[in-house]
C-alpha cells in the first residue's frame, strides 16, 4: 500500500514546542557559540603564529580530517549503546581540551602545530557525537516536524556562528585568543547539564545489540545498497569539495586580499552566518516553489557567483555581500544535504548511516582546504577563489543525474509483514551461516517486469543483511525462478524481519501480481548444522 509522508509543518519554530527538543537545541546553541569563537580565534591566531598559506588552511583540515576516520565506528558506537551517555562523555572529553588550548594560550605555551594538534582533538570530539546528534532528531521529533527540526538545527548553528564570531572579534580586539577558548571551554557547561538531566527512554529492542564490528559492516553495506543515501553524498560532496575554499582562505581574504585586521576577518565571518540565517528563514517558503534538487542547484550557482565576486572586486563593503551570499548557499545545501540523508534511512542504522554520509561531507572539507591552500601558495588566493566558483557550478551540474527530491517519500516504517513462524529445528542466534530460497512461480508475459522487480528486492535483502543473493530458472520448468539469500547467522535473519520497511513491502506486493494466478512464494530457510 503505498504510503502518504506527512505534510510538514509550516512554522519553522514548531519543533520548539516540545520541551526535549527545546532544551537540546538551546544547549547545542550555547555550545556551538563557544566552538565558532573557537575556530574565530584559532583562525587569527594561526595566521600570527606562521607565514605559510598551506599551515593556516590546515587549520580546517584539523577540524575535519577526524570525522573522515572516526565518524563510522562513532556512529555504531551510538546505535549500539544509549546515546545519551554517549552524548554526555564526547561533549566532557571536548571540554578538556578546550581547557588545554585556553591554558597553553593564556600562558604563551601554544605554537602553530600545538594548536592544530588540539584543534584536531576538538575535531575527533566533534567526529564522536556528530552522528548521535543527527541520529536523536527524528528520536525527539515527529516526521512532520523534521524539516524544520533539522532547519532549526542548521538556522542555530549559524545563529551561534554570529554571536561567536562578533563576541570572538571583539574579545580579539581587546584581549587575543586565550580567552577567547576560555569562553569556549565555559561553554560546554550547559549543554553537559541538559544531557545530564534528560530523561531519555530509548526506544524499544526485541533483539540483543549488534556486535562492534557486526555493526560497523552492516552500516557499510547498507550504505552500499541504498540508492537514496548514495545519491545525497555524492551530490553534497560536489558541492562542498570547492565550496570549502571559503573557509580554508578566509583568513588570507581578510588580511591579504582586503588588507584588513582581526575586525575585517570577524566582520567577513559575521556576514557568511548573516546570509546563512536569511537563507535559513527563507527555507519553507523556497520548498514551495523549488524542490530538494532544483534548491542544491541554485545554491551551487549563487555560491559560484559569490566567492568570483570576492575574488574579482575586492571591496571590504561588497565582500561583506557576496559572502553573506556564499553563506546562505551553503547553508541551503547542508540543510537539503541533511535532510535527504535522514529521509534515506530507517531508524536500525540511522546513526551509521549519518555518519558514512558525514564521513564524505567532513573527508570534502578536510581534502579541499589542502587543495585550495596548495593552489594559493602556488599561485594567488584569486586564482584559487576562481577556479573553486568554476568547479562547485561544474560539479552541480554533473550531479544532478543522482536526484535526491523523492527521499522524502520514503517510508521506513517496519512492515512487519514476514513470517514469523518459529522453526521446528532448535536453533541459536549465533549459528550459521542460514541460506534462505524462495520460489516463484511467474507467468510467462510478467517475466521482464518479474527480472526487474526482484533485482529491487535483492538490493533490499543485500542492504539488511544479506552477504550473497542470487536468483535462478529452473531449466526444467521455465517460469519457476528460486531466489537465495545468505547470512551469517539466524540472529542476522530474524533482524531482517525487523528491517523489512514498508516501501519494501511495496516492492514485494508487486511481484506477488506477476505471480501465476493462485500460486504463492514457497519460502525455505536453511541452517549450518556446524
Amino acid at each position: 500500500m503505498s504510503q502518504t509522508a506527512p505534510v510538514p509543518s509550516q512554522s519553522l519554530w514548531s519543533p520548539l514546542r516540545n520541551p526535549i527538543f527545546r532544551w537540546l537545541w538551546l544547549a547545542t546553541l550555547v555550545s556551538n557559540i563557544g566552538s565558532w569563537m573557537h575556530d574565530a580565534g584559532a583562525g587569527w591566531l594561526i595566521t600570527s603564529l606562521t607565514d605559510s598559506a598551506v599551515v593556516v588552511a590546515l587549520m580546517q583540515t584539523a577540524t575535519s580530517l577526524p570525522a573522515f576516520f572516526i565518524l563510522l565506528p562513532s556512529g555504531a558506537l551510538s546505535d549500539i549503546f544509549d546515546r545519551r551517555l554517549y552524548l554526555m562523555a564526547g561533549n566532557i572529553g571536548m571540554a578538556l581540551v578546550a581547557i588545554t588550548i585556553a591554558v597553553l594560550t593564556l600562558t604563551d605555551h601554544i605554537s602553530a602545530w600545538s594548536l592544530l594538534t588540539l584543534t584536531l582533538l576538538l575535531g575527533a570530539g566533534m567526529a564522536m557525537i556528530m552522528p548521535t546528534w543527527q541520529g536523536i532528531v527524528p528520536e525527539v521529533v515527529g516526521r512532520a516536524d523534521l524539516q524544520n527540526a533539522i532547519g532549526l538545527n542548521t538556522l542555530g548553528m549559524n545563529m551561534s556562528r554570529v554571536i561567536g564570531a562578533l563576541i570572538a572579534g571583539e574579545i580579539l580586539r581587546r584581549t587575543g585568543s586565550g580567552m577567547v577558548f576560555v569562553c569556549n571551554a565555559i561553554s560546554f557547561l550547559f549543554i553537559i547539564t541538559v544531557l545530564w538531566k534528560w530523561k531519555r527512554v530509548p526506544p524499544p529492542v526485541t533483539l540483543p545489540p549488534e556486535k562492534f564490528m557486526a555493526a560497523v559492516s552492516s552500516g557499510l553495506r547498507f550504505a552500499w545498497h541504498s540508492p537514496a543515501l548514495k545519491a545525497t553524498i555524492v551530490r553534497s560532496v560536489g558541492f562542498y569539495f570547492f565550496a570549502c575554499v571559503m573557509w580554508a582562505l578566509l583568513p588570507l581574504i581578510a588580511r591579504d586580499l582586503l588588507e584588513g585586521d582581526e575586525t575585517t576577518f570577524s566582520n567577513l565571518y559575521a556576514a557568511i552566518s548573516t546570509g546563512a540565517i536569511i537563507s535559513g528563514f527563507m527555507q519553507p517558503r523556497l520548498r514551495k516553489f523549488m524542490n530538494t534538487d532544483q534548491l542544491l542547484t541554485a545554491a551551487a550557482i549563487v555560491f559560484g557567483c559569490g566567492i568570483s565576486l570576492t575574488a574579482l572586486v575586492p571591496v571590504h563593503a561588497l565582500a561583506l555581500l557576496t559572502l553573506a551570499m556564499c553563506g546562505a548557499a551553503w547553508i541551503t545545501v547542508m540543510t537539503c544535504a541533511q535532510m535527504s540523508a535522514q529521509t534515506a534511512l530507517p531508524g536500525w542504522v540511522r546513526s551509521r548511516g549519518i555518519a558514512i554520509f558525514q564521513m564524505f561531507f567532513m573527508g570534502s572539507l578536510a581534502i579541499g582546504p589542502v587543495v585550495w591552500g596548495s593552489i594559493t601558495q602556488l599561485t594567488s588566493i584569486r586564482t584559487a577563489l576562481l577556479s573553486a566558483a568554476v568547479g562547485v557550478v561544474l560539479a552541480t551540474l554533473y550531479t544532478r543525474r543522482w536526484p535526491v527530491a523523492g527521499n522524502a517519500q520514503l517510508d521506513h516504517t517496519p512492515s512487519q509483514h514476514w513470517d514469523k513462524t518459529e522453526p521446528v529445528l532448535a536453533v541459536h542466534h549465533e549459528q550459521g551461516p542460514v541460506m534462505i530460497s524462495v520460489s516463484y512461480q511467474v507467468a510467462n508475459q510478467h517475466k521482464p517486469a518479474f527480472l526487474a522487480e526482484i533485482q529491487l528486492l535483492g538490493r533490499v535483502r543485500r542492504r539488511d543483511g544479506a552477504t550473497f543473493w542470487q536468483l535462478f530458472e529452473d531449466t526444467n520448468s521455465p517460469g519457476l525462478f528460486v531466489e537465495t539469500y545468505v547470512v551469517n547467522t539466524w540472529l542476522d535473519h530474524l533482524r531482517q524481519h525487523e528491517r523489512i520497511t514498508r516501501h519494501d513491502a511495496q516492492i514485494q506486493s508487486r511481484i506477488l501480481g506477476l505471480l501465476v494466478t493462485d500460486t504463492t512464494p514457497v519460502v525455505n530457510r536453511y541452517v549450518s548444522p556446524l
